[in-house]
């Protein structure tokens, strides 16, 4: 066989492999000798080669330019209180409070005549209180954390003082130490809320966008 006499399956099969950079199988002049003879081998030469050079050159996707839409969401953001430092510095100041009143309890073991034990585990709560309440105040993020514990706690001080002060087991105005769980507890749910939430990300922004 004349090494210029290919068949078109062969010929179809090496322009495919040229446009992709494969070996061919067969010589350039054998293919030339054939597309020279061949008609419907010469239409598929073009209609292929317009076809891959369309899916080479297809143009990439529109985006959308979403820089407007995340600067506006950034400034749109709200900002801390500015009552925030003050709350915090209040936190403080009460959780010192809470832990100076509730140290003697803890290292002495006297509470309003209580026995030792039991005076060391309310001033071990009272304490423990103090030290959230400190932590929020230097960690505002951490309210979220602390203020589910703490107004359960300070809930429970307050109804069974409630309680107690009715059924008259104490006095109205020894109950009055309770006053700086509750002050810290407003003061621990305001500087939570005042905290400056976190600024709005991309994924945000789509997400909102979608």
């Amino acid at each position: 066989m004349d090494r210029y006499q290919i068949d078109c399956e062969r010929c179809r099969t090496a322009i495919s492999a040229r446009l992709d950079d494969e070996d061919p199988g067969v010589s350039s002049a054998d293919v030339h000798a054939h597309l020279t003879e061949c008609t419907s081998c010469r239409a598929y030469e073009v209609d292929v080669t317009s076809l891959h050079r369309t899916m080479r050159v297809t143009p990439a996707p529109q985006v959308p330019d979403l820089t407007p839409r995340i600067l506006a969401s950034i400034d749109g953001a709200p900002r801390s209180s500015p009552h925030r430092d003050a709350w915090r510095a209040g936190l403080g100041l009460v959780a010192v409070v809470q832990i100076v009143l509730g140290l003697p309890a803890l290292v002495l073991g006297a509470d309003a005549g209580l026995p030792v034990h039991t005076a060391r585990h309310l001033g071990s709560f009272a304490v423990a209180l103090g030290v959230g309440f400190l932590l929020v105040a230097v960690r505002p993020e951490r309210a979220a954390g602390l203020f589910p514990l703490a107004g359960a706690l300070v809930a429970c001080l307050v109804l069974t003082s409630a309680v107690d002060v009715a059924s008259g087991r104490t006095a109205a105005l020894g109950e009055l130490t309770h006053s700086t769980e509750l002050l810290g507890l407003a003061l621990c749910w305001m500087v939570g809320r005042s905290a400056a939430p976190e600024p709005p990300t991309a994924r945000h922004v789509l997400r909102g966008a979608a």
